[in-house]
């Protein structure tokens, strides 16, 4: 594989898991504070890939998950019993 390969393998990953993390906010009942570890974990991801990267990353994805927050955050499916995850009792 030529490094121009592995990047774009590497860019082609993360706007897949910045597109799984819009999904959680705008079709799920996840709760933030889930959302929100989901959007660190992506962080430190993108570090771990592309060291140097933090301030790209506040730039790109995490306004672009506040923006979508902010947007339509009060229109999220709301947390009923049918919608929990298997871990909350």
């Amino acid at each position: 594989m030529t490094p121009d390969e592995r990047s774009r393998e590497t860019l082609d990953a993360l706007s897949r898991e910045s597109d799984r993390i819009v999904n959680l906010i705008l079709h799920t009942s996840l709760p933030l504070v889930d959302i929100e570890i989901q959007i660190e974990n992506f962080r430190q991801e993108c570090l771990r890939r592309c060291p140097g990267s933090g301030q790209l990353f506040e730039m790109v994805y995490a306004s672009r998950f506040r923006r979508i927050l902010e947007q339509w955050g009060d229109e999220r499916p709301e947390t009923d019993d049918a919608a929990r995850s298997a871990w909350e009792e």
